[in-house]
């Protein structure tokens, strides 16, 4: 499954729904919520977001 995302709000949006958790997932979370606060970019939460493994992960589970 591909997402559409353009906005740390919009990927936080769909973490929140996912319901296969892990480290990777725990990562995106923590990654959006610094950029949402200015405490990391936008570029750190989209790597998180992207990153393989995780996305394989839930896909998994569709």
């Amino acid at each position: 499954m591909t997402y559409n995302v353009n906005s740390v709000e919009v990927a936080s949006e769909y973490l929140v729904k996912w319901t296969k958790r892990g480290p990777k997932w725990n990562q995106a979370v923590r990654a959006c919520m610094a950029a949402m606060a200015g405490e990391a970019t936008a570029q750190e939460a989209r790597r998180c977001f992207e990153e393989g493994q995780f996305r394989a992960a839930h896909e998994k589970t569709d």
